[in-house]
């Protein structure tokens, strides 16, 4: 089983975790890849530690420790798994009112300040990504209002969220990130061509320029910026696919989540991207699955249920028991 809950709800998980019990009782063998730390200490009777396509060490789980397995999988000690330092939060970059969209968008309505990372948690199909997208112009919205940087704004198409300054990373990088028989070159500059082809025609020096220094500013591991991006690996993707939004110069970033399937070590390298964009003036909205990860990264958190801004909580004040309660309809928090 390879990530068989990277897109599945808590209740399909425990599921599916109890399935494998009743497979593991009929004597059936179960080789079981997963990024998340919980699952394996949960489910595994041995853990097998990859990095960098070799082999590292075989253990009983009962031997590992959070930490001796992370050391193992990213080959030094990893002291800080959320790197969220402070940055300075400044005036609102963006202001969304009313925002709708059918049933999967209702009345959604908030602030985005400069400096800030703003987490959006909820189940799957509480209408985050439906959010990000409708406010980008992948579906446009029926009614609302979104205000950046002090002009209202009409995005009808992501085009015009471009030039706004936004830039959308989204869900899921195999299907509507990456371009899989592109270059790692091609994939970085394919969202700001046009900075790069004035009176129509590429002007390919400045084009590698600035990919060379994105790939150094982002630590991308790969022997040339020729290579074809799916040889990659998640990470080195993901960190790719950063580039293409930074390379359109964005004030505000909307990263739909950022880690999903990609190794502890490479997660650590985002989060501290995420925090040195904060600290610059960049406004980022972070959408997240993972609870350790909102509550580490996120200055601020709305939670979503059903197309519904349920609450708001503030670092200080978020836990996992309080999101849980809103992002389920439970109760409801100012």
């Amino acid at each position: 089983m390879d990530e068989p809950t990277s897109a599945i709800t808590e209740r399909e998980v425990a599921h599916l975790h109890d399935m494998i019990g009743q497979l593991k009782s009929n004597n059936v063998a179960i080789i079981y890849i997963t990024h998340k730390m919980d699952e394996v200490f949960k489910i595994s009777d041995y853990v097998t530690v990859f990095r960098d396509g070799r082999l590292i060490s075989t253990l009983p789980a009962a031997e590992l420790d959070r930490d001796k397995l992370i050391t193992l999988m990213v080959g030094r000690e990893l002291t800080h798994m959320f790197p969220k330092e402070h940055a300075p939060i400044g005036e609102v970059v963006m202001s969304v009112q009313g925002l709708n969209r059918g049933d999967l968008v209702q009345d959604v309505s908030f602030e985005l300040r400069r400096g800030e990372i703003l987490g959006l948690a909820g189940l799957m199909g509480a209408g985050r990504t439906e959010v990000l997208e409708t406010i980008f112009g992948v579906h446009p919205a029926e009614s609302g209002e979104i205000v950046i940087e002090g002009k209202p704004r009409r995005i009808r198409e992501p085009n015009h969220a471009i030039a706004a300054g936004l830039g959308l990373l989204t869900e899921d990088r195999k299907r509507t990130g990456i371009m899989g028989v592109l270059s790692i070159r091609d994939n970085m500059v394919v969202a700001s061509l046009p900075k790069y082809s004035p009176r129509g025609f590429l002007q390919p020096k400045r084009i590698d320029d600035a990919c060379t220094e994105q790939r150094r500013a982002l630590a991308v591991k790969t022997p040339s910026l020729n290579q074809l991006i799916q040889n990659l690996s998640g990470g080195n993707q993901q960190k790719v696919l950063i580039a293409r939004w930074l390379l359109t110069l964005p004030e505000i970033l909307m990263i739909d989540e950022p880690t999903r399937g990609i190794d502890v070590g490479a997660k650590s390298e985002i989060h501290r991207l995420m925090s040195a964009l904060a600290n610059e003036g960049k406004a980022i909205i972070m959408v997240s699955s993972e609870m350790p990860e909102v509550l580490g990264m996120s200055d601020r958190i709305l939670v979503m249920h059903e197309g519904r801004i349920t609450g708001e909580l503030s670092r200080a004040e978020a836990t996992q028991e309080k999101i849980m309660q809103l992002a389920t309809g439970t109760t409801a928090a100012a």
